[in-house]
């Protein structure tokens, strides 16, 4: 079950046909990109090679392979570079728990941005180097960076709209979403000799001469709009959305060129299952060592994809899409029954969820539905109970050998408002001394810009909370994830905040600023200073001012 990875090369022969490129080690794991991406293609017959945190200032650390027979594969990771990189107020992170040991910087001292490992905007520095080591050679991007900065996108740590990340990549083409079926589709069309650039396959996106005819594509406000008007980016964001739950292809112009995105890519259950139900090594390529990120999640279990709840400024919508897709039960089990034979198992599963624990079983189906979100201004009629989700948690309970299940994973905690014997067994079961909620703020007015539920809600899940936890035999404790610096806040908004959460006796320890994350309709409210209506919602774009809300909170 856990193989030796095949890692050499003989002469000038090309021994892979795709060749992966990560600024970060590898992971053989089901949760993480590389780890799903390699074994879709193995399991199409294609093989693989890895090159792994290379020193990306120099050409010659992309050549250890040699030239693949059909494309290399930028994967920058689960997480933008520039979120990864820096903190909301701009400051240079000092550590990524994706490298091993924790470590940001290639000598442990960041003295400049030549040691960073993973490069800022690491799609585009990747890109470029490989067209220095191969003159001509094929690449595709994707990930999380390529998807969020696709289009035209504010930048907020250069303060700017930037271009497509296409045409600053020179990339021949970019896989959106998460990518297994258009990555094994692209690598058969090249093995056809079907030049990239000419694969318009669903869940991708190229730079074409001109925009396709057709009903079926939306045209939208063009770069050069964006860069001339701040409302256009809002206008922009709110058409891709929209265009993207309608199933139909989307083309901007950008110098006399256009960026069209053909429509996602639709997975299924089957899907799910067969791609997660391979053979995981649950591990690096060569080394026991384990990244912080990997040992973190390594006996995780990802339970579906898609996220019902379209937050505003949740990158996670915007990448997996709204519709959500679960596994089969017998699928997810078989998956838990197969971490007892790691090496390293103990008997506990540190997640069993997805983007939001328990939306697992509420696959709606209606293809049709062009609502942002699932459950703001309130529940869908349509969506299914919650109630799939703990009967799948009983029954991974029941395997022998699992001594607990935890919940990493967040939870909506307005789906159990109605709920509270579901709550109950969650407590006893498969939380440790906190129950993380993520009500992100407490104001009306943010809430609603948010797509979160109102406050009435949370303030009716603690006393659900208070009531149910009055019964265990140990203590819970709620912890909130809130944040400060949404577009449409004031300062009086984090006084309330603050005042409303003593009332409610919640600690706000877990406090983020709003980081303006590219490809979002948050940080489109927050670049044009309007709400999606186009009424003027107060910004504050201080990182002194934002600073000070934070502290105002937590009280440090």
């Amino acid at each position: 079950m856990y193989p030796t990875p095949f890692r050499v090369i003989i002469g000038d022969m090309p021994l892979f046909d795709v060749i992966f490129v990560l600024p970060y080690p590898f992971a053989d794991h089901p949760s993480f990109p590389e780890g799903l991406l390699k074994k879709a293609l193995e399991a199409s017959g294609f093989s693989v090679g890895i090159i792994e945190t290379p020193s990306w200032q120099k050409k010659e650390a992309f050549q250890g392979l040699g030239r693949p027979r059909l494309f290399f594969a930028i994967i920058s990771g689960p997480v933008d570079s520039l979120v990864l990189n820096y903190t909301a107020n701009r400051k240079r992170r000092k550590e990524d728990l994706y490298q091993w040991g924790g470590k940001a910087f290639f000598d442990g001292t960041p003295l400049s941005v030549a040691h960073k490992i993973r490069p800022d905007r690491t799609v585009i520095v990747f890109a470029n180097r490989l067209r220095e080591a191969f003159k001509g050679v094929p690449i595709v991007i994707g990930g999380i960076e390529a998807s969020l900065r696709l289009f035209a996108h504010y930048d907020f740590l250069e303060d700017r709209i930037r271009r497509s990340i296409l045409l600053d990549s020179r990339a021949a083409i970019a896989v959106t979403g998460m990518g297994e079926r258009q990555l094994v589709a692209l690598a058969r069309s090249c093995r056809e000799g079907i030049p990239l650039e000419e694969a318009a396959l669903q869940g991708t996106a190229r730079v074409c001469a001109g925009p396709p005819d057709g009903q079926e594509t939306v045209i939208l406000p063009s770069l050069e709009e964006v860069q001339h008007d701040p409302v256009r980016l809002l206008d922009a964001q709110v058409l891709i959305e929209k265009a993207r739950l309608a199933g139909k292809r989307l083309a901007q112009g950008q110098g006399g060129r256009y960026i069209v995105a053909e429509p996602s890519e639709v997975y299924s259950r089957s899907d799910l299952d067969s791609i997660y139900g391979r053979p995981y090594r649950r591990s690096h390529l060569d080394r026991k060592a384990l990244s912080p990120a990997l040992q973190m999640n390594l006996f995780s279990i990802d339970t579906h994809r898609g996220c019902g709840g379209g937050c505003a400024f949740c990158a996670i919508g915007v990448h997996q899409g709204k519709g959500v897709i679960s596994r089969a039960r017998e699928s997810i089990v078989g998956e838990a029954r197969g971490l007892m034979r790691h090496p390293r198992w103990r008997g506990f599963i540190s997640d069993l969820g997805g983007p939001s624990a328990e939306m697992y079983g509420m696959d709606c189906g209606e293809g049709s539905c062009v609502r942002g979100s699932c459950l703001f201004p309130k529940v869908c009629p349509r969506l299914p109970p919650v109630r799939s989700f703990v009967e799948l948690l009983r029954e991974i309970r029941a395997l022998s050998g699992i001594q607990k299940v935890f919940l990493g994973s967040g939870i909506r905690y307005d789906l159990f408002l109605n709920h509270p014997d579901l709550l109950k067994e969650i407590l006893i079961y498969h939380v440790g001394r906190f129950l993380r909620i993520a009500p992100e703020h407490t104001q009306g007015t943010v809430l609603s810009l948010m797509r979160k539920p109102p406050f009435e809600s949370l303030k009716a899940f603690v006393r659900l909370f208070q009531r149910v936890s009055r019964g265990l035999s140990r203590p819970v404790e709620l912890r909130p994830y809130l944040i400060v610096g949404h577009p449409g806040e004031t300062p009086v908004d984090v006084r309330e905040m603050a005042s409303r959460l003593k009332a409610l006796s919640l600690p706000a320890t877990d406090v983020q600023i709003f980081t303006p994350t590219p490809g979002t309709l948050a940080t489109a409210m927050y670049y044009a200073e309007m709400a999606p209506d186009r009424r003027p919602i107060p910004v504050e774009k201080r990182i002194s001012a934002l600073v000070e809300r934070k502290a105002l909170l937590t009280g440090a």
